[in-house]
This record gives structure tokens, C-alpha cells and sequence, in this order.
């Protein structure tokens, strides 16, 4: 009676599929796929966008407030991007549930985190198909995404990036 029920929760299909953004074009290319393998096992579609909070230099002109600011604004402008986004894809896909997600820290990290603390059953992300020195000084997050997730990752090049070599 056990096996059955454990069977019946791990089934084949997805349940939650991660799809991390930076709202840029190379991104977009990873979202066909997540739309379509979500629409298939009628899985749950989570957008994250990751916020990169960027290294405080010392600048003797920004003072705590001001910085304070320039990061609640940088967080607003991302949550509405986030929600307007997430909006169009349940218009466009409007038998999938979608839910946006914004965290805050080194991408890689927070895609990771986001995986294991929603149980997802995959990512999808995009990546520039880096190789060579550019890979080595630039680093790739597809790349530690990869090698330290909770479940399987796909990689989607996009197509003005699968010509290039860098």
C-alpha cells in the first residue's frame, strides 16, 4: 500500500518547474521550453528573478539613505517587471498556473536555494554556450546550477548565441 502512494506522488510528470530570468532576450529563449514542458504534465511554472545586490564601494557621496533608496527602487522596478511578466505568460499559456518569484543575492546561489526550498522538479535556463578564456574569467551560472542542483537542469542557448564562439 506504501509503494503505491510513493508512486503515485513521484510519477513522471513535473509538478513545479523553475524558470530563472534576468529579463533579458538570451532568457527568453529558456521560457518556450518551460511553458511547454509545464503544459505537458500540467505543472506549476515559477519565474525567479535574482536581484543582484551589488558590492557597497566606498563613495563618500552615497550616503546609507540614498543607497537604501537606489535598492528599495531597484526592487520595485524588478517586482513589477516580475508581475508583468509572469501576467503575460498566463495570458499567453492560460492552462498553466505561474507564480513570479524575486530573491536577492548571487544568482547561482538563490536559483539553487529557490529549487530545494520549493522542491522543484526542474530548471530551465538560459546560457550563453561560453568557452574558452571568456568561460573561465566570466564563469558560467548555468554551469554551477548544473553541477549542484537538486533535479534536472535544461540548458537552452539562444539562437543568435548558438554561432557564436567566445
Amino acid at each position: 500500500m506504501q509503494r503505491t502512494r510513493r508512486k503515485a506522488r513521484t510519477g513522471v510528470g513535473y509538478r513545479r518547474i523553475l524558470w530563472p530570468t534576468d529579463f533579458s532576450r538570451l532568457a527568453s529563449a529558456a521560457l518556450p521550453h518551460a511553458a511547454r514542458l509545464a503544459g505537458a504534465g500540467r505543472a506549476e511554472l515559477m519565474i525567479l528573478h535574482v536581484l543582484s545586490v551589488p558590492a557597497i564601494l566606498p563613495v563618500p557621496d552615497l550616503s546609507g539613505a540614498v543607497w537604501t533608496r537606489i535598492l528599495e527602487e531597484n526592487r520595485a522596478t524588478a517586482q513589477t517587471r516580475l508581475k508583468r511578466l509572469a501576467d503575460q505568460v498566463r495570458r499567453r499559456l492560460p492552462g498553466i498556473r505561474v507564480q513570479g518569484l524575486l530573491a536577492e543575492g548571487q544568482p547561482e546561489i538563490e536559483i539553487l536555494r529557490t529549487a530545494r526550498r520549493l522542491r522543484c522538479d526542474a530548471i530551465l535556463l538560459a546560457t550563453h554556450g561560453r568557452t574558452g578564456l571568456a568561460h573561465v574569467l566570466i564563469g558560467s551560472v548555468a554551469e554551477r546550477v548544473l553541477r549542484m542542483a537538486p533535479c534536472p537542469v535544461l540548458t537552452v542557448r539562444h539562437p543568435s548565441m548558438r554561432s557564436r564562439r567566445a
